[in-house]
């Protein structure tokens, strides 16, 4: 891992990445799930795991949440061609359970590379685990959605995950609108953050 300290493109820093054995996910694996766009996008997302698709071509949403996360993108004004996609975790956990916070903090040099290297503007966050990634472990989605967040250099802006529109437990509307406000805020330098991060939060922004 010290390796990719070195590293100054995605292509070296992926050869390094797809060689990781820093947690029991590398055992089950079939593919390292690295992620794919833009390699200077000014919008970042940011999922949760690979599923079985992914595991096995290695590319990030190409299932069916992946074909429901293009028509959101197509319907805020953006492709895959504007952004960056990345999953918290780059190896499938088996039976596509969440990945636990061992296996998550095992990756996150991964992320903050990937971050360093693409330097967004926007990090959309696709669903609860990646808020809880990055924001906050006890944070509830129903409450961090629509809000922003700064990071680091980037606004943090935790959305909905495609997978609900897909289970038709959000309407597609709702992240349509955060894709959209995150393209409008992508085009803007951080600033002071619009909403503060919640006090109870004790985890450090990446």
């Amino acid at each position: 891992m010290a390796e990719s300290k070195s590293v100054s493109s995605l292509e070296a820093l992926q050869v390094l990445c797809e060689k990781c054995r820093n947690c029991g996910l590398a055992l089950t694996r079939k593919t390292v799930v690295f992620g794919e766009g833009n390699p200077g996008a000014k919008i970042f997302l940011l999922g949760e795991a690979p599923g079985a698709q992914e595991d096995a071509c290695g590319r990030p949403f190409v299932g069916r949440a992946g074909e429901v996360l293009d028509r959101l993108l197509a319907e805020a004004g953006l492709s895959r061609q504007d952004v960056f996609i990345t999953g918290s975790v780059k190896c499938r956990p088996p039976k596509n359970r969440n990945p636990y916070r061992g296996e998550l903090a095992a990756c996150r040099p991964w992320l903050e590379k990937q971050l360093a290297l693409i330097k967004p503007r926007v990090v959309v966050c696709l669903g609860l685990v990646a808020v809880q990634n990055i924001l906050d472990p006890k944070a509830k989605l129903h409450e961090m959605r629509g809000r922003w967040f700064e990071g680091p250099g980037y606004w943090i802006f935790p959305t909905y995950h495609p997978a609900a529109v897909l289970r038709s437990t959000v309407k597609a509307e709702l992240p349509i609108a955060d894709l959209k406000a995150a393209a409008a805020l992508s085009q803007m330098q951080p600033g002071l953050p619009l909403h503060p991060r919640p006090a109870s939060s004790g985890q450090q922004l990446i």
